[in-house]
């Protein structure tokens, strides 16, 4: 079994769950005994400064906005860069935190570029397996612009054209296909 930690699973077209519905995940862990990931692209209108203090009973100031990260409650979690406070690398220079304090100091130093997340996904063994034996996820390589998505545009829409082109380029067997069109 191929581990996809690190990698982004991408909702399929086809796939009309609500809570999965156009949505990218990061794979936080892929084993025999199951898999776990975070929603990368939904924001809800809760800032941390709304949620903060009641998780840890001390005032922060922060407005930005809290991501559900998945269906299974969780903890509250950050995506960053500062590797002294990270608990897991997720992909090259891209960390995951869950434990309180270190979450507590990230909040207070307040990061940039970071994610801020409730929740995650998470599925047992061969669920997720099962999954894509039904078409209901694609996945490619996540990189630290798809986890920090600052972009123009929908960052399904830009994965999903991203995966239809390697898909096209790896049937053709073309070594690289442009971005842009023009440059062929």
């Amino acid at each position: 079994m191929q581990s996809l930690k690190g990698h982004l699973l991408v909702a399929s077209p086809s796939l009309v769950a609500p809570i999965f519905a156009r949505t990218v995940l990061l794979m936080l862990d892929h084993t025999e005994e199951g898999a776990a990931g975070l929603i990368l692209n939904r924001p809800t209108e809760t800032t941390v400064t709304e949620i903060a203090e009641r998780i840890f009973e001390a005032p922060f100031t922060w407005e930005k906005p809290v991501s559900l990260g998945g269906p299974v409650p969780g903890p509250l979690m950050v995506l960053h860069t500062l590797e002294d406070l990270g608990d897991q690398e997720i992909l090259t220079g891209v960390y995951n935190t869950v434990e309180t304090d270190r979450v507590q100091e990230l909040i207070h130093h307040r990061p940039e570029p970071s994610l801020v997340l409730a929740n995650y996904a998470g599925w047992g063994p061969g669920q997720l397996e099962s999954e894509f034996g039904d078409d209901s996820w694609l996945y490619l390589p996540a990189t630290y612009e798809h986890v920090f998505w600052q972009g123009e545009g929908d960052l399904w829409d830009v994965v999903v054209k991203s995966i239809n082109a390697s898909q096209l380029s790896r049937m053709l067997r073309l070594k690289e296909i442009p971005d842009d069109p023009s440059m062929n």
